[in-house]
């Protein structure tokens, strides 16, 4: 592997709680008004760092971004006014030809959080992801691919090197891919630590290099040193912290609120 370039001055140009302004191509436009964002949501900003991130990953407001699977469109809401008037999102969710039926509810909640608001997601393209599949024709030739904490459920379904395989097919030659993902300790068996929501630095570099990228940078502000899940065995994994705190007791809701949420690697990507 080549040497990983270091940026993380840049990414600490940009705080968590800077408006979105920070990512406009050097200039002062502003391309999120918060108020669409619940207050619930905004109040993870603090810990999922949303506009440092998306520095880091070096989003522009002109790019063609894919989101995988954006789920109940977290990041989704950030995005989409971003991209609004120069660039394109699309959100490439599960197809409504899963048979999980919970899978099939989230798509449809998903498209029905765009049609409630098309003021701000009008822009945004829906588009089929199935690692079982054809890429969706809507998400290719695109600039950046973005993956937010859910290669675990990847591994889980043994659909991580088909993933990476599409989200390669999805750029254009130079693109970029952005990895934010729950970081087990190395030496532990991804396939065991995927279970409880995690997978080894090492093993997602591999698995990518092996469909054509190169580790291009690695950010590290959200990494948790007092994660100690996979290391501790906790059983419910990932989900015993913040915000899900999955647990059967008070007294441990209050120890793993105090632990935070994840330790998680953040990495760019390039393509081949």
């Amino acid at each position: 592997m080549k040497k990983t370039k270091l940026m993380l001055p840049l990414a600490l140009l940009v705080s968590a709680a800077m408006p979105l302004s920070a990512l406009a191509d050097g200039h002062g436009k502003h391309h999120v008004d918060n108020k669409h964002r619940s207050d619930a949501n905004q109040q993870r900003d603090e810990f999922r760092k949303p506009y440092q991130t998306l520095a880091f990953f070096g989003v522009k407001s002109s790019d063609k971004v894919i989101e995988i699977m954006p789920g109940g469109g977290w990041y989704t809401e950030i995005l989409a006014p971003m991209l609004k008037e120069k660039g394109e999102l699309v959100a490439a969710h599960y197809p409504m030809s899963t048979p999980s039926e919970y899978r099939k509810r989230s798509r449809v909640k998903f498209e029905e959080k765009l049609a409630d608001n098309k003021g701000v997601y009008g822009n945004v393209t829906m588009a089929d992801f199935d690692p079982k599949a054809a890429v969706d024709a809507k998400a290719m030739n695109a600039d950046v691919v973005l993956t937010f904490r859910g290669l675990h459920g990847l591994q889980n379904g043994n659909d991580l090197a088909a993933s990476f395989s599409q989200f390669n097919q999805m750029l254009k030659k130079g693109g970029t891919l952005g990895v934010v993902q729950h970081q087990a300790p190395e030496g532990v068996d991804a396939v065991a630590t995927a279970k409880k929501g995690y997978l080894p630095k090492s093993h997602v570099v591999a698995v990518a290099k092996a469909a054509g990228f190169d580790l291009d940078a690695e950010a590290y502000f959200h990494n948790n040193s007092l994660d100690r899940i996979i290391v501790d065995g906790v059983e419910r994994g990932v989900w015993a912290l913040p915000p899900s705190l999955n647990v059967e007791s008070d007294r441990d809701k209050e120890k793993f609120k105090k632990v935070g949420e994840s330790n998680r690697m953040t990495l760019l990507f390039k393509k081949r």
